[in-house]
């Protein structure tokens, strides 16, 4: 087997050379994922894991997100991955650091022990993986996660995210926001089982992938609040939007009828003052990229309201010129209205305006 050097903040690594990335690559690793592992060593900064902490890298690969962990966060690292080709690269990878770990072979699933830190990162659904999670990590704890089948929980394979997630997605203007709230959905749903509550402090998409962290407290009571968090979106050709705990299948705005998404999460889907904290780490750090800083920021900058407005779809349907994003921000703003950009459309504001209002703004 063929290896190439890489090198990604303060680890270096090798791997099997590849030209393309695929699931049938005999070691997995993807080096656009960078931008994610980036973002992650600053969230595990960020949480202060006590000295004793345990971190769970439980589909390791080639072991870079874990090297990074132990070299750039210094926090104790455990590797798995079920195969055997991976877990003899990640002991070479290891020692081509310097380090030293426990490096395991097995079925996710089937891993034992408690773990402050879990981190998921599969080709593909998480979904698969949660129950292994959740019955591994210890109260007051973290699961991090990514879901790169994007097409699913957007809605282009309506059948596959129903299958997974359990929940109906929707095409629209915000699919993507959509997509990162079944994501939160499924996961809150499936902690519930094991009366485990979760509480997201971070999530983003970025082009194939959706990056979720969230804190893990065990209490029926405390579960049972966070599956209030549960309900429907709603969206109307009008333009109206909203993300609710009841469903009215008409439109209040123009009495049409409104298309859905359910179940899934419509409550906060980050903690702005933990996003801060992430964005400190982050400055304060070397060796990594500008690109994903500016997400965070724009992220830490986002108001936590449900759902957003194209400001291109709402100036198709009426008509009229299409303001800059900036220009609206400032108008909403003016009328009394809280607003931001959003990370996930540059040309969307986030508002607890209403479709009428915001009209108002593009209109002039």
């Amino acid at each position: 087997m063929e290896l190439c050097e890489f090198t990604e903040g303060r680890a270096k690594i090798e791997v099997p050379k590849f030209e393309k990335v695929t699931a049938k690559t005999p070691v997995f690793y993807n080096p656009k994922m960078a931008f994610s592992r980036d973002i992650s060593v600053s969230v595990m900064k960020a949480i202060k894991l006590k000295e004793s902490g345990k971190v769970l890298d439980g589909l390791s690969g080639s072991g870079i997100r874990g090297i990074r962990y132990i070299l750039e966060s210094g926090v104790d690292v455990y590797f798995n991955d079920h195969n055997p080709a991976a877990v003899r690269l990640i002991e070479k990878n290891l020692n081509f650091n310097s380090l030293t770990a426990t490096v395991t072979k097995s079925d996710f699933n089937h891993v034992y022990g408690k773990y402050e830190v879990v981190d998921i990162d599969p080709f593909g659904s998480p979904v698969r993986f949660l129950d292994g999670a959740f019955r591994v990590l210890k109260n007051d704890s973290y699961l991090f996660l990514t879901a790169t089948d994007t097409s699913a929980l957007t809605g282009a394979h309506v059948s596959s995210c129903k299958r997974k997630y359990d929940s109906k997605p929707l095409k629209c203007s915000f699919t993507h926001e959509l997509a990162v709230r079944i994501l939160i959905g499924k996961v809150a749903r499936n902690a519930a089982k094991y009366n485990l509550a979760v509480r997201p402090l971070l999530s983003y998409t970025k082009e194939h992938f959706i990056r979720a962290y969230f804190e893990v407290k065990y209490g029926k009571e405390r579960t049972n609040k966070t599956l209030d968090n549960l309900g429907f979106a709603l969206n109307c050709k009008c333009g109206f939007r909203a993300a609710t705990d009841t469903f009215n299948p008409i439109c209040p705005n123009c009495g049409e009828k409104v298309s859905f998404s359910h179940p899934l999460w419509i409550s906060n889907i980050k903690d702005t003052r933990f996003v801060s904290e992430c964005v400190k780490e982050y400055e304060s750090s070397e060796f990594l990229q500008d690109k994903p800083l500016e997400l965070l920021r724009v992220v830490e900058s986002e108001i936590d309201i449900p759902l957003f407005y194209d400001i291109h779809e709402i100036s198709h349907i009426y008509k009229t010129k299409i303001p800059k994003t900036e220009e609206m921000i400032k108008k909403l703003k003016e009328l009394g209205f809280d607003a931001s950009p959003t990370h996930f459309s540059p040309v969307s504001v986030k508002t607890d305006a209403g479709i009428n209002d915001v009209l108002r703004c593009i209109d002039g």
